[in-house]
This record gives C-alpha cells, structure tokens and sequence, in this order.
C-alpha cells in the first residue's frame, strides 16, 4: 500500500491553482470581447494601445494556464496511479480495464471518452468501504455495480470543458481576424463555469478515495 495523501493535497491544491488563473483569465477574455465586437462594429472607437495590451495579457495567460493544466494533469496521473494500485490490493474483485489504461486511456483516440471514467469508477467502488460484498458471487462485479454521483459529475463536466470546447474552439477558429477572434473569446466564456466546477468536482473524487483508502487500511492515514 502507498500513501497517497500528500498527492492528493497536492492535486487539491493544483487545481485550486488552475481554477484561480482560469478565473483571472477570464477578466481578460471579458474584455477581450468588449474591445473585438467593438473592433467588428465601429473599428475607429477602438484604442490600439487597450487592444494591445488585452493581446499580451491574454499571451500571458494562455501560457500560464497551458503550464498550471500540464502539472496538474500530472500530479493528478501520478495520485491515479498509486490509487489504483491500492485499490488493487484491498480487494482481490478485479478491475475492467489492465493498469496500463490508466495512463493511456487519457490520451488513446475514442476509448478516452469513457476509459478514464471506468478506471476511476472501479478505484472509488473497491476503495470505499462496504461498497461492494465481502464474497463477491463473480469476478466482473464491478461491471455491474452502483456508480457514484461525484465521478457522474466530474466526467460529464470533463466532457463538457475539454473536448466539446475544443470542438467549438475548433469551428470558431477556421477564419481569421477578429470575427474568428471574437467567437473564439465568447467560447471560452461560456466554458468557464464547467472549467470551474469540474475542477472542483475532480478535488472531491480525489479527496474521498483518498479518504476511503485511508479508512480501509489505517496504515495509510497521517500519524495523529
């Protein structure tokens, strides 16, 4: 068995981080589309000099955000990984998906719609306490057992923020020049409220399979 509590604050933490810079972020993507549907409607009435400096804040950003989303997501793997590791050895039940899809299932093309959800479905039921029978009557019980709110709403708003806004974030930016820019810079408005709640959504999975793990094997816990 692994502790996992000090990754765990620490993807707690990091995304706490991520959420912040998407916050800050987006007071430069608010003006961002103040000042381009200014540029599309009455182009003279803007100040070259605000539009500039809105680009350089939003260059800015873009990369911190880029970098704060790089270390999360690993630090995040990294926590998944031992997670999955414990969960295999609290109980014999046996997972739907090899070891090796906890890592690949994020980022081989289709099966990383749902094999991340599966992964992390099977760690929280066989990590949390009483979840499933002590006698399991067939080896693929996890197949069929009950799926938790908290992993229901995180996937749906990582389905939500990540790959439908890419989608749109994609057929936005097939033009150039502002009117792409534009609706480009709405797109990311309207994503930013899922961006924020999965992040939080994604603190609470990790912090209750942190937590099951710990009241399942004492050894786990911090020393009082």
């Amino acid at each position: 068995m692994q502790p996992v509590r000090a990754l765990a604050i620490s993807v707690v933490v990091l995304l706490g981080v991520t959420t912040l810079v998407d916050l800050l972020s987006l007071v430069g993507t608010v003006e961002r589309v103040s000042l381009l549907s200014r540029v599309v409607d009455a182009p003279y009435t803007v100040d070259a000099g605000a539009l500039e400096a809105n680009v350089e804040w939003y260059a800015f950003f873009d990369l911190t955000r880029f970098c704060a989303y790089v270390l999360t997501g690993i630090t995040f793997l990294i926590w998944l990984t031992k997670a999955r590791s414990n969960a295999e050895t609290l109980t014999a039940i046996e997972h739907r998906r090899d070891s090796r899809w906890v890592v690949l299932g994020w980022v081989v093309p289709v099966v990383n719609l749902w094999f991340p959800k599966q992964i992390v479905d099977d760690i929280w039921a066989t990590s949390r306490p009483g979840h499933l029978p002590a006698n399991p009557p067939h080896p693929n019980a996890l197949r069929s057992a009950s799926r938790s709110w908290p992993v229901w709403a995180w996937w749906l708003t990582w389905l939500i923020s990540t790959w439908l806004s890419l989608v749109v974030y994609r057929f936005t930016s097939w033009g150039e020049g502002p009117v792409s820019d534009l609706l480009t810079a709405r797109a990311e408005l309207l994503f930013a409220v899922p961006n924020v709640i999965c992040a939080v959504l994604a603190a609470l999975v990790v912090t209750r399979i942190t937590g099951f793990q710990e009241s399942r094997h004492p050894s786990l816990a911090p020393a009082s």
